[in-house]
């Protein structure tokens, strides 16, 4: 099988990348996660919310869910998040309301002010990818959003099947590692 990469062709053997086809893209992929991480700082520090925060209001901008749902978008623990959304509730982005269909159920909608800090935040990230893809052509245009979405939609379903990674099954020999919990003080 031939694959393009970097604009360069690549020959794959048996339908598994080549070792310096692996390790290039992995210290592609770390350059991009910091640029990323980066970039995500910048926009929600601005905005004078967290990264957490973020998430969660433009994922309530889309519709009012309840904490489980919104959790499960999210990617993450309903317990760790409702503490996410305690702090969108006092700063006034979110309001708990009661669902109509289920009195037991809460559903979180946002308020105006929340509305406006994610018009904020579309605005300022549309601007900078909208630059970013201004300095591509229409075809590595559509090519980044292709390969970006697969990407994502590969990585959650492999998460979906279970830990994958060397701390979670064995060393590179197949041995398994045995996981401690000491907290690293700065002090070693």
């Amino acid at each position: 099988m031939l694959v393009v990469y970097n604009y360069c062709i690549v020959h794959i053997r048996s339908g598994h990348p080549n070792r310096n086809l692996i390790e290039g893209f992995r210290r592609n992929l770390r350059v991009l996660e910091r640029q990323v991480v980066r970039q995500l700082a910048q926009e929600t520090g601005c905005c004078g919310v967290t990264l957490a925060q973020c998430h969660a209001l433009l994922e309530l901008s889309a519709a009012d869910l309840s904490l489980t749902t919104l959790a499960a978008a999210l990617d993450l623990d309903a317990s760790t998040l409702s503490r996410t959304v305690e702090g969108m509730v006092k700063c006034g982005f979110v309001e708990r309301t009661e669902d109509s269909a289920d009195r037991r159920a809460v559903r979180l909608t946002l308020t105006d002010s929340g509305r406006h800090k994610v018009a904020v935040i579309d605005d300022m990230c549309n601007r900078y990818y909208a630059a970013l893809f201004g300095e591509m052509s229409d075809k590595d245009q559509r090519c980044v959003m292709r390969a970006v979405g697969l990407l994502a939609d590969l990585m959650r379903r492999q998460r979906s099947r279970g830990p994958s990674g060397c701390c979670d099954s064995g060393d590179s020999r197949g041995q398994a590692i045995p996981r401690t919990r000491k907290r690293l003080t700065g002090n070693e």
